[in-house]
């Protein structure tokens, strides 16, 4: 019986170890980190100053068009065409950016577009360009 119970007991002990083991994914998108992400948003090869940039974690696919499936959004001063994204891990994320282009008709003078995004930089800052189009 004492036998059995040793055994039982260290076929436990060996299992919980080994499962305490697993190295852990060392980069995963999410908020948190200390990466700062400097988004530009393009409209053909003018900067499109003020747009709102949408953050969706651990993706490559367009997640749709509306903000609430983003986990995060951020929003570039009306004098700049790039938003900060602050606070990044490293990862796989998907940017979704959304505008005005004042040049363009009202009536079809929103411009938005994405791309995926990713890095293995856990720190510091990062360019990146979205290029974004007329609206539907």
């Amino acid at each position: 019986m004492i036998k059995k119970f040793s055994l039982f007991l260290m076929t436990v002990l060996v299992l919980a170890f080994a499962s305490g083991c697993k190295k852990k994914n060392e980069c995963e998108a999410g908020s948190g980190g200390s990466l700062t992400v400097l988004a530009n948003m393009i409209h053909h090869t003018r900067p499109i100053k003020g747009c709102r940039v949408y953050v969706k974690f651990n993706t490559s696919e367009f997640p749709g068009e509306s903000p609430s499936n983003y986990d995060l959004s951020f929003k570039a001063d009306d004098s700049t065409s790039i938003a900060k994204l602050t606070g990044l891990n490293c990862g796989d994320y998907y940017l979704y950016a959304t505008g005005i282009d004042s040049l363009l008709d009202p009536s079809n003078n929103i411009v938005k577009g994405g791309s995926p995004f990713s890095t293995s930089q856990k720190e510091g800052t990062q360019s990146w360009n979205i290029y974004i189009t007329e609206g539907d």
